[in-house]
């Protein structure tokens, strides 16, 4: 992958767990996912230039996924970085403007018990920088998408938005063919 995209970057890490929740007050885990491949990034609603874009970029991989056989394999998680403005209403009408299929897509913001900045220390634990700024609510912040394996293992990241959406999806495939052909392996041992 390294040769085919100059915007990823392999991790092979274990991924920063986290515990928050939906837009029903649902709690989610990562561990709720340690079964599939999981596509993050962090955003917040009221971005006005990256997180749109990043959203809808998404969207397109998303799309693609769900055309076939993955799509029971891959679960897509937007978190807020914005809890405070991102409420319920905004979380649940966030998919329908920017064409997100909930069917595998989910975006999560943190629990009434953890501070206001709890989802931006997240995105600081993957390596991402969201920073207010001093003359409005803006953030400044860059673009990840990180790619997380089976068990929780932080794969790679896909850096900006100038990255192949071919390359990635080509990658979750990979990821998961590797996992399958690891479960032929061990249960042919087992026998």
């Amino acid at each position: 992958m390294m040769e085919m995209e100059q915007y990823f970057q392999i991790i092979d890490a274990a991924a920063p767990p986290f515990a928050l929740q939906d837009a029903e007050g649902k709690p989610v885990s990562l561990s709720d996912f340690e079964d599939k491949i999981v596509v993050l990034n962090f955003i917040y609603a009221s971005c006005p230039d990256v997180c749109p874009l990043h959203s809808e970029k998404i969207a397109t991989i998303q799309a693609s996924i769900n055309d076939g056989p993955m799509k029971d394999r891959v679960q897509f998680i937007s978190i807020t970085t914005d809890p405070v403005n991102d409420n319920p209403e905004v979380l649940r009408d966030y998919p329908e403007l920017h064409g997100l299929d909930t069917s595998n897509w989910i975006m999560l913001t943190k629990t009434p018990d953890q501070p206001d900045d709890a989802t931006r220390r997240l995105a600081k634990d993957y390596g991402l920088e969201f920073t207010m700024t001093a003359e409005s609510d803006m953030m400044m912040h860059g673009a990840v998408t990180h790619v997380i394996d089976t068990g929780g293992r932080l794969a790679g990241k896909f850096h900006g938005m100038r990255f192949s959406n071919v390359n990635l999806i080509l990658y979750v495939s990979e990821l998961i063919s590797n996992g399958q052909h690891q479960s032929r392996e061990a249960s042919w041992w087992t026998e």
